[in-house]
């Protein structure tokens, strides 16, 4: 957003303008983001999915965590497929890239 200048008349529009570009930026929560996170145990299911979880996505960067550095290497290896089969779901190439952390936290029960 342009620089606010309080001392100086704008117009409505060109301010609704600037904070609505200043929020897109800045949102991570896009629908298109939320559904493909949402989507998540939908595409990995299994094993894979009780110990993994999509955090966020954005500019086209999917970010996963796991519990575990194995879940980790599992990932990286089916990258692709992954990838892949997120873009299917969603009917449109969203993902680009999947940058995978290793995260303690408390997965799924059995």
């Amino acid at each position: 957003m342009a620089a606010y200048n309080r001392n100086k008349p704008s117009r409505i529009g060109e301010l609704i303008e600037g904070v609505l570009e200043e929020l897109e930026e800045e949102t991570p929560y896009r629908p298109e983001a939320v559904a493909t996170v949402a989507a998540w145990p939908t595409v990995v299911k299994g094993c894979i999915s009780k110990f993994s979880r999509a955090v966020s996505l954005r500019d086209g960067r999917l970010i996963v965590e796991v519990a575990e550095p194995a879940w980790k290497q599992e990932l990286l290896l089916n990258k692709k497929k992954i990838i892949r089969r997120l873009n299917q779901c969603m009917g449109a190439p969203l993902v680009g890239d999947m940058v995978i952390k290793v995260r303690d936290f408390i997965h799924g029960e059995e």
